[in-house]
């Protein structure tokens, strides 16, 4: 008699979370109602919230035993956050961590797709510029133009075929990833990891997911608004990678 295949259980879903308060119960039950048997708990980071996004975030872990929440004191940025979910997955002999926004900009339901990819795979990175992308709304302008020259700048440096740069949604493979030799804790994250990607030989893979704007509220801080200022902010932060990683 044929043995069915076990199913793999050792995935950690980490939301990083930060001024989110009005999102946090729809996101929440809306994961809840679609995670993967695979995925063993859901953390969310709130990153020094001030809006009373804690005490929501507390309130829905008492209702839901699989749900954790780590609070940090101050705001560490949305890179922080995620080496906060990696740290975790790794203390915690998890094999795999997934990342997925609070904002409700990306969809539960897209969740499936990240474990059912093969599991040697390093990255597994979602992209909301596939043909097979789906849509609601429309992605602000200058988020567009500059996810599209750095994604082109990518592809040109490390001879990749990425169509989407800064997606949040993502599989990371822990054995090979080691979220010690980081130190770039705001949104400039992604330069640093794709030039440690580059460094390291990571396996990469690009899965579609939803593109959902309904709002446009969200704020970069500081003077990163800016369009021209944020663009070079990635761009020094790639190239200060590259030599870090001594790809330069």
């Amino acid at each position: 008699m044929a043995i069915p295949n076990r199913v793999f259980r050792n995935m950690l879903l980490a939301i990083p979370v930060y001024n989110e308060k009005k999102t946090i119960p729809s996101l929440i039950k809306q994961t809840l109602a679609n995670l993967p048997e695979q995925v063993h708990r859901v953390v969310c980071i709130d990153d020094g919230s001030t809006d009373g996004s804690a005490e929501v975030l507390d309130e829905e872990a008492r209702r839901h035993s699989n749900i954790e929440i780590v609070h940090q004191a101050q705001n560490g940025g949305y890179g922080r956050s995620i080496l906060t979910s990696l740290e975790i997955g790794r203390a915690r002999g998890y094999t795999h961590v997934i990342t997925m926004d609070c904002d409700l900009q990306h969809r539960p339901e897209d969740l499936i797709r990240f474990v059912q990819e093969p599991l040697d795979i390093d990255l597994v990175s979602g992209s909301r510029y596939m043909p097979e992308s789906q849509s609601q709304g429309h992605a602000p302008g200058d988020r567009m133009e500059i996810n599209g020259r750095i994604t082109a700048l990518l592809n040109s440096r490390y001879n990749w075929n990425l169509t989407d740069s800064f997606c949040g949604f993502k599989r990371f493979r822990l054995a090979k990833i080691d979220p010690s030799v980081f130190s770039e804790t705001g949104y400039a994250f992604p330069m640093e990891f794709w030039a440690y990607a580059r460094a390291q030989k990571l396996t990469i893979h690009e899965i579609p997911v939803s593109r959902i704007y309904t709002t446009d509220n969200r704020t970069f801080g500081e003077d990163l608004d800016r369009k021209r200022r944020r663009y070079r902010y990635y761009l020094e932060t790639l190239h200060r990678s590259e030599r870090k990683f001594k790809l330069q």
